[in-house]
């Protein structure tokens, strides 16, 4: 055979070959996007039994979609190592390309697996807890989920807006259900005779929309709604910018009426990522300010009707959250609203005034009150931290005592909804724990093994005999089921993350919603904990982050 023949069957090979991988991209580009639009709005929607078996059934549609989407992809993504195997220099470009948050997500990965391995308890560590499910099955989906959008999720505006569509959808039913019009007739069930009955106040106060629990539900909000206020204020139309407000407003509403006290510093997180960025430009200002506006005015409209339509109002158990009532109620939060409207209008004014004044507007000169607003809530945190401890130990001066009236100041066992119990049983548990456990923890999602091996009587005792499943906080959860090096390696996925879509975010301002959603995420979590509504959004979410900075085309 001939030098030129030999040369003309290598380009036809190459050429093949880059034909093939280019068809293996745009099938896996498809089936993500596919596995994306199941994600956000399938499973916000879907249920089997109602409130029954709410969790049950959301777990359900995330595993059996996840299984087979994620399976579909990891058979074409074998096919494209395959490809790839004999291209040395592909191979060792992969390795120097993988960031750090990918690096944390391997890890991770790697020690879910050995931390299930050594396991106590093996059907914990593989399954998860009985209405929880997330043993390591879950762990190694959230993994495939960040790695498979991170690289083959294209970005889709009409995905977004769908997904928003449905978390519309879902925040409509919550509000109507708080002043008990329940269109979806969800808290009722048909008994056996035909007739339907409705549920106890206690679990009608839990349960809410098509989400379920309130905790689980806050959880999907406060991830939703960064994407809400992106399209609000990337609005290029008159009818995109009413419909995200609309979207908002619903959002906003839904939060002031679940009692979920944890979502509120998740959304102060979220609009101070938003009002860093906003100093950027005048017109990202003034959108934002109007998104503020939106949320005070719908929360002192939804305390207007709690006070006009007392009769319709869900009797609450446990009674308003006293946060919910303050911004729902307090003068002081109206007093804000005519405040920001007043910068509002004179940021308007000063736009239109431009050269009658002599000078031009530009809100970037005073773009320091960004570091400034950081630095306000990190000393607040801290002080708050202070106050909590001298109010526990009862260690205030006399001019201070009045701080010892105020309940969520006094950290004890009944603090958080007995949050306070459940962190000491887990630090605990922790300090009684042997190295192995110190190091990969007893097992993905295996709390409760850890509760019955340190701390059985106490908690038998304190619960009254229930199992205690989880510390209610997923980084103090983490230590004990992966132990050190899985919750590092965990906590470094978020930190890493959220540090480089902070550097992004001038440049793409899809980074934005990105960071804002991965840090309400650390913030609510530390209440919270790992559920099939929340964490999967997360590593899409994270996903998505990472193919911005990859420089992919999303």
């Amino acid at each position: 055979m001939s030098s030129k023949l030999k040369k003309t069957v290598s380009n036809n090979k190459v050429n093949s070959t880059q034909s093939l991988k280019a068809g293996i991209m745009k099938i896996m580009q498809y089936a993500a996007s596919v596995y994306v639009i199941a994600l956000l709005c399938g499973l916000p929607l879907y249920m089997e039994r109602k409130y029954l078996n709410m969790g049950d059934a959301k777990y359900h549609f995330f595993q059996y979609v996840s299984i087979a989407m994620l399976g579909f992809l990891i058979v074409f993504a074998a096919q494209l190592v395959y490809i790839n195997t004999k291209d040395n220099v592909y191979n060792k470009q992969m390795l120097k390309t993988l960031s750090a948050t990918d690096w944390c997500v391997l890890a991770f990965a790697v020690i879910s697996v050995l931390s299930c391995i050594f396991a106590h308890y093996k059907r914990y560590a593989i399954f998860g807890y009985s209405g929880w499910n997330m043993g390591l099955i879950s762990q190694l989906i959230f993994v495939l989920i960040f790695f498979f959008i991170a690289r083959f999720y294209k970005w889709n505006d009409k995905i977004m807006y769908a997904a928003i569509a449905v978390g519309g959808f879902v925040f409509l039913i919550a509000v109507l259900q708080r002043f008990d019009i329940d269109i979806l007739n969800l808290y009722s069930n048909r008994h056996e005779n035909g007739e339907y009955v409705r549920l106890d106040d206690i679990y009608i106060e839990k349960f809410v929309s098509t989400l379920g629990q309130t905790s689980w539900y806050s959880s999907y909000a406060v991830l939703i709604l960064p994407f809400g206020m992106y399209t609000y204020i990337s609005a290029k139309s008159k009818k995109q910018g009413i419909l995200s407000a609309l979207f908002l407003i619903l959002g906003a509403a839904s939060l002031c009426t679940v009692n979920s006290d944890s979502a509120y510093i998740a959304i102060f997180l979220i609009f101070l990522v938003f009002f860093w960025f906003a100093l950027n430009k005048n017109e990202s200002m003034l959108r934002f300010l109007e998104i503020v506006l939106l949320f005070i005015g719908t929360f002192r409209i939804i305390g207007l009707l709690q006070n006009l339509f007392p009769e319709r109002m869900v009797h609450l158990i446990s009674g308003e959250e006293k946060l919910t009532r303050f911004i729902n109620h307090s003068p002081i939060v109206l007093f804000l609203f005519v405040m920001i409207l007043i910068i509002y209008l004179f940021i308007r004014w000063r736009m239109s005034e431009e050269g009658i004044m002599g000078t031009t507007f530009d809100i970037s000169r005073v773009a320091f009150l960004g570091d400034v607003a950081v630095w306000a809530f990190v000393v607040a945190v801290w002080l708050v931290l202070l106050l909590m401890i001298m109010v526990t130990k009862h260690t205030l001066p006399e001019w201070l005592s009045r701080f010892y009236d105020i309940g969520f100041l006094n950290f004890d066992e009944s603090w958080g909804n007995y949050r306070g119990f459940n962190w000491r049983m887990a630090v605990r548990a922790f300090s009684e724990a042997g190295l192995k456990d110190k190091l990969i923890g007893v097992g993905p999602d295996s709390f409760a093994w850890s509760m019955d091996a340190y701390c059985k009587e106490e908690v038998a005792e304190f619960w009254h005999g229930l199992q205690l499943a989880c510390a209610h906080n997923e980084w103090l959860n983490m230590l004990i089921t992966e132990g050190i090096l899985g919750a590092v390696a965990y906590l470094g996925i978020f930190i890493t993350a959220a540090r480089r879509l902070g550097a992004k975010a001038s440049e793409n301002k899809l980074a934005i919603p990105c960071l804002a959603a991965i840090l309400a995420y650390i913030s609510y979590n530390f209440f919270c904990y790992q559920t099939c509504l929340c964490t999967p959004y997360i590593f899409m979410i994270i996903g998505i982050g990472e193919g911005l900075l990859r420089n992919k085309d999303i």
